[in-house]
Parts: structure tokens; sequence; C-alpha cells
């Protein structure tokens, strides 16, 4: 008894250690990102400009104020942010509709979105009166990535849905939206729809600091509650019997937790596009070195999705001419990823 007792500390031990070890490597890369890129800069400069706006020094060069702090910093903060976001969103719709595809986009929250960034750009359509320019484009976003997931809330309170239905609907919400926004991307000029395509594709280019703030507030917020629900999720992943025997009301945890996730997620496209892949990817990859847990599962999602986001981006600042959006970097990344997760556990029950 007392060496399986061990046996599971040590295992609990690794588990810590794997946390503790994508944590410390997305602080590293943190630091490391706010060197790359095509403006040149040196770590001392780096550390100057930081330590000079903390501290409400004026910097000595406007220019290095401009990359470093305005540009560099905020969108280092967003990815993590964003990576952590995307991949406990996609980690806690997994395990509450136990489908292995699920991700953070599930709901057709990214058509939506898309769907307000199309009208808002191409048509000159602001949801909200009065407002308009890049703020309309954000606020468009938002309030139109909630409406799938309204649709299916509010078809999940009239009937029964199960998990598959539910991802099922979300997946023919999203073709509609897709759909309708092609459709209006036929009609823009050349430059509009490059602005639109950079959009739908993912960038953190376009991130400032009064983006910062906002998107903390509903990440921090989301992910709180998701790991204070840890338990009724690791019954949930036993079967819904399994869990209503145990006293949870498994369709109320499951649309409160996709309600929560597509709140997070949608606070985070409307600033940043549809990264793709990293709610996809970054589970199943916590999963083979955590397992189901999710008392360590969403802490090890969103360490692995915060470094792999911060490392897509640095590859998408230097590539190409004048750089790449990093949803195409994180695609190309996560896709062969994913293919090699899928070839590994072929043989293996999800779980």
């Amino acid at each position: 008894m007392a060496s399986r007792h061990e046996g599971y500390r040590r295992l609990c031990r690794r588990k810590v250690l794997f946390i503790a070890g994508f944590m410390i490597l997305t602080a590293v890369v943190a630091i490391f990102s706010l060197n790359v890129g095509f403006y040149e800069t040196s770590f001392s400069q780096v550390f100057d400009v930081i330590w000079s706006n903390l501290n409400g020094q004026p910097v000595s060069s406007r220019q290095d104020q401009l990359i470093i702090w305005d540009i560099r910093v905020p969108e280092a903060l967003v990815a993590i942010m964003t990576g952590a976001a995307l991949s406990v969103g996609g980690a806690v719709m997994q395990t509450v509709l136990r489908n292995p595809l699920a991700d953070s986009y599930t709901m057709g929250i990214s058509s939506g979105a898309f769907f307000g960034v199309t009208i808002a750009a191409i048509a000159g359509i602001s949801i909200l009166p009065g407002v308009g320019g890049n703020l309309a484009t954000v606020f468009n976003a938002f309030i139109c990535s909630l409406i799938p997931v309204a649709l299916i809330l509010l078809i999940s309170r009239k009937r029964r849905m199960t998990p598959t239905k539910i991802i099922l609907i979300g997946i023919a919400i999203m073709y509609v939206f897709s759909a309708v926004s092609t459709l209006l991307m036929l009609t823009a000029d050349s430059e509009t729809l490059a602005d639109v395509y950079a959009w739908r594709v993912g960038t953190l280019s376009q991130v400032e600091w009064g983006h910062v703030g906002i998107i903390f507030v509903f990440v921090t917020l989301g992910l709180i509650y998701l790991m204070l629900n840890n338990k009724k999720y690791n019954l949930m992943m036993a079967g819904e019997n399994c869990a209503q025997t145990m006293g949870i009301d498994t369709k109320r945890t499951t649309l409160t937790s996709l309600s929560i996730v597509s709140l997070v997620t949608a606070a985070v496209v409307s600033f940043t596009g549809t990264i793709g892949f990293i709610g996809l990817v970054g589970p199943h990859i916590a999963r083979i070195f955590v397992g189901s847990e999710s008392k360590y599962l969403i802490p090890a999602s969103a360490a692995f999705g915060a470094a792999f986001l911060l490392v897509a981006d640095c590859v998408s600042r230097v590539s190409g001419t004048y750089g790449l959006p990093v949803g195409v970097i994180s695609a190309m990344i996560g896709c062969p990823l994913f293919i090699i997760i899928l070839v590994k556990m072929r043989s293996k029950e999800w779980a």
C-alpha cells in the first residue's frame, strides 16, 4: 500500500513539473519575443525600456518605446492569455462534450465573429449605433460570435441535447455564417479583402495596451471558474449516469461551462481573429503528459497553449517579407502535431 501511495505521489510530482516547466518556458519565450522582429534590438534595450516605463521615466529612444513597449510587450501578453484561453477552452469542451475533436470554436464562435467583422469592414454596418472604425469591428465580432452560442443554448433548454447533437448544430451554424461571410467578401475591394482575410487567419499585430486589460479580465475570471469546477469535469468524464449518481446536474454543468468557454473565446477572438489548432492540439498534448484529471489538465493546457502561441508568434514575425499572421504559423505547426498525436493514439481509447 505504501508503494502505491509513493507511486501516486511521484506521478503527481511529474504532472506538477510539466506544468511548472511550461510556465517557466512561457516566461523565457515571452522575454525572448521582445527581442524578435525585423527591427533589431538588444536585451539591454528591452530591459531599459521596460524598466523606464515601470518607473515612469522617459525612454531615450522614441523608436524603442514604440516598437518594444507599445507593440511587442502587449503582443506578448495577449499571446500568453490567448494561447492559455483557447487551449483550456478546448480541454473543457472535449471533457464536457466527451469528444476528442471538440475545441474552443466548436459552438460556431469563430464563424459568428468573422461574420461580424465582414459586415463591419465590407458593409460598414455597426451593431452598436454611433460606434465606428476598429471599435465597431471588435464589438461586431464579440456580439456576433455569441449568436451561434445563444441559438444552441436556446435549443438545448427546450429539447434534450446530446453532446453529439450540440457539436453537429455548431458545425451547421458555422457553415451558414461562413457562407454569408463569403458572399460579402465577393463584393469587397482588394484592400478591404486583405484586412478581412488577415483577421480570419488570426493575427496579434493589431493588439494594443487598451486590449490587454479587457482580455485579462475575461480570461482570468473564466479560467478561475473552470478550475473551481474541475471535480465536476472529472465525474462527467466517467459518464453522464455516474455523474448524476454523484449529485452532478450534468445538463446545467455542460451548458454553464459551454457559456463560460464561449464568452472567454469570444472576448479573445474579437481582438486577435480566429487563431486555429491551439484549442485542439494543446489539450491533447497536455493530456499525454498529465492525464485527463482536470485538476492538472486545465493548468497544463493553459501553460502549453501560452508557450505554443508565443513560439508561433516569434516565428510569424520573421517569416516572409513583412511577417505572417500568427494563425498561419500555428496551423502549420499544429497540423503535423495533431496528425502525430492521432497516429500515436490510434490503438488507445481516448480518455
